[in-house]
């Protein structure tokens, strides 16, 4: 997979830890993917909290990619909108590739109500459009 270079942001490093990829770029994004059948568990958290601690160690602003049949543990959605967690995190862009993707998607900004501003997208490119245009803010 090659990753992403959108607006010329600039890849500092990337790390694919065999069920999914970690890339941090230079203006503070940092770019999951998950890949196929893959389940987001707090251990699978805990990996991307190592390479953040690594690389930096600050909020990013987050983008999640999901290939397909990819999916993310009930425990980590609660986890992940609470104010109390999540302490790397400016916003999430979560980019799903498929219905059931946003079913879930949907249910998690309905239910859990993540108190970090959160958007769904079924493209990559603008989920990255969306990150910077909030970076642009800042």
């Amino acid at each position: 997979m090659e990753p992403h270079n959108f607006h010329k942001s600039k890849l500092i490093i990337e790390k694919d830890i065999g069920s999914s990829i970690f890339r941090l770029y230079e203006n503070g994004i940092y770019h999951m993917t998950v890949k196929k059948n893959e389940k987001v568990t707090m251990e699978f958290v805990q990996k991307g909290y190592d390479f953040l601690d690594e690389y930096g160690g600050e909020p990013f602003y987050n983008i999640y990619e999901f290939d397909s049949f990819s999916d993310v543990d009930p425990d980590v959605r609660e986890w992940a909108a609470s104010p109390a967690n999540n302490s790397y995190t400016y916003i999430d862009a979560i980019v799903i590739s498929n219905f059931p993707q946003k079913i879930l998607a949907d249910f998690y900004i309905k239910i859990n109500k993540p108190v970090k501003p959160t958007r769904i997208f079924y493209s990559l490119e603008k989920a990255f459009d969306w990150v910077l245009s909030e970076i642009d803010k800042v």
